[in-house]
């Protein structure tokens, strides 16, 4: 597709985000069997309805930012209008109630849940022409899929599940979130980690293999097929290691050690990912990395050091320095160590690395 405007490549985004429905995922207690069959239904809907905005995205009443404006501030704004239609599905079913597989939801309790979403009856209209039937807009609204009738239903549930997961995440301090399981899964092991239309809203987590998390991470993120691999074996090599935890980051001794990482995009939001290891001293070691592939020796020879604190010899706690082939280099916590060579036979080495710097 070629682009006019952000919001088309933002809309497509969306769509491919949306991470496949397993057949066999553990539904959550009290959920009907058939269930993933429906939801599989309503993401490849939703995906629809998002590839459809890609294509006329004015129809929709979104942000119609010329595709050629690089300012990330305003394609950040176009970006946040493609949420509408979750918003405003959000705004109908938690509102409502289902009964023999129709929503009738109060128009006037509706309109107050989505009076801010800018341009919410474009959403509505354009998603009739998907299959839904919305009739009685000002009194007591009612909401039909008649090609499937179920589709509502489920949706209901969809809609539930997440706002339960919502409240979760935003509970208060370290401790109140340790003491709910739910929150921990949600909050604690990864930085985003449930999406719009993720199935796992609908799962019995503790039944859904770490393993599982990390491919739909990297499926949501947009790694390309040499990526997931990497991503995948360097997961499972730190298995081996005692005290090694993973969150979306690997961490020991409370510390982050490493990660996967997008270090910058464009204004279209295309991606650059790095393996990011810290390794504060790295002179201990310095005989082994010389003996390293080059992908690897090759980002000791650098200077990563801004010296943003203005001054080159002001005090910085986050500035280290060492010494490769006898020159003193300087770096900075937040940009060394930024590796991108996804050869999934150097993640053994990678892993050394953290041995020998973490002696783990």
């Amino acid at each position: 597709m070629e682009y006019k405007y952000h919001s088309q490549h933002q809309a497509e985004s969306f769509a491919n985000s949306i991470i496949s429905v397993p057949d066999d995922y553990p539904l959550k207690a009290g959920l009907p069997d058939d269930f993933r069959k429906y939801f599989a239904a309503i993401c490849k809907l939703a995906k629809d309805i998002y590839m459809d905005m890609a294509k006329q995205p004015e129809a929709y009443g979104v942000m119609l930012l010329d595709i050629n404006e690089t300012d990330y501030n305003r394609a950040r704004d176009s970006y946040r209008t493609i949420h509408r239609f979750g918003d405003t599905l959000n705004a109908l079913f938690l509102n409502g109630k289902v009964e023999n597989h129709c929503l009738t939801v109060d128009a006037a309790q509706f309109n107050m849940a989505a009076k801010k979403i800018n341009k919410y009856k474009l959403m509505l209209s354009k998603i009739c022409d998907f299959g839904f039937v919305i009739s009685n807009i000002n009194g007591t609204i009612i909401v039909e899929y008649p090609d499937n009738p179920k589709i509502i239903d489920v949706l209901k549930i969809y809609c539930d599940e997440w706002l339960i997961i919502n409240k979760n995440r935003q509970t208060g301090g370290i401790k109140e979130r340790k003491n709910n399981n739910l929150v921990r899964l949600a909050a604690e092991q990864f930085h985003h980690h449930f999406y719009r239309f993720d199935y796992k809203s609908t799962a019995d987590l503790e039944q859904i293999p770490m393993l599982t998390w990390v491919n739909d991470e990297a499926d949501y993120q947009g790694f390309d097929s040499r990526l997931k691999k990497f991503n995948e074996a360097f997961y499972l090599e730190s298995l081996k290691y005692d005290g090694v935890q993973f969150d979306g980051d690997y961490n020991y001794k409370s510390k982050r050690i490493a990660r996967i990482t997008q270090v910058e995009f464009n204004a279209l939001g295309k991606a650059v990912f790095v393996l990011s290891l810290k390794l504060p001293k790295p002179d201990k070691y310095m005989d082994i990395i010389y003996a390293m592939p080059d992908s690897i020796k090759g980002l000791f020879s650098k200077n990563y050091c801004r010296h943003c604190v203005m001054q080159k010899d002001a005090k910085c706690k986050m500035r280290f320095s060492w010494t490769y082939d006898d020159v003193l280099y300087e770096g900075c916590a937040y940009q060394c160590f930024n590796f991108t060579d996804f050869d999934v036979a150097l993640v053994p080495q990678y892993w050394r690395l953290l041995e020998l710097e973490y002696g783990l």
